[in-house]
């Protein structure tokens, strides 16, 4: 029972470091910039603006747990909401990346959100 115990305490008790990067990535939007507010599990990670910038995203550091979480991004200047449930993993990051759809063709911008092992490279 007790190894039991510790197996689950090393596995949902520590927290580990998490990379999340933030940023846009369109060829049509040069110099665009827009504000951005990360939460991750109703905690405010950064309020900021982001801009156009295919080979630099913003990288934020944050130490989570090994489970679901709630990752919500919000932009008042794009109009745009996001959320979604991640199932947090050692050794993953958390990527978010804004498109800027162009509205006259009926897309509309949107933020995508996923969880991928490391490392991030930029394609």
């Amino acid at each position: 029972m007790f190894v039991l115990a510790m197996i689950a305490f090393f596995l949902f008790g520590v927290k580990y470091e998490t990379t999340i990067y933030l940023g846009m990535s369109s060829p049509t939007s040069d110099g665009y910039s827009i504000d951005a507010e990360v939460k991750i599990d109703g905690e405010v990670i950064t309020k900021d603006s982001i801009n156009n910038n295919p080979y630099k995203y913003k990288t934020i550091k944050k130490e989570l747990g090994i489970g679901f979480r709630k990752v919500e991004i919000l932009s008042v200047r794009a109009g745009v909401y996001s959320t979604r449930a991640l199932f947090i993993l050692p050794n993953q990051y958390i990527l978010m990346e804004f498109y800027p759809r162009l509205r006259s063709e009926g897309e509309e911008p949107e933020f995508d959100i996923v969880n991928r092992f490391n490392p991030f490279r930029y394609e």
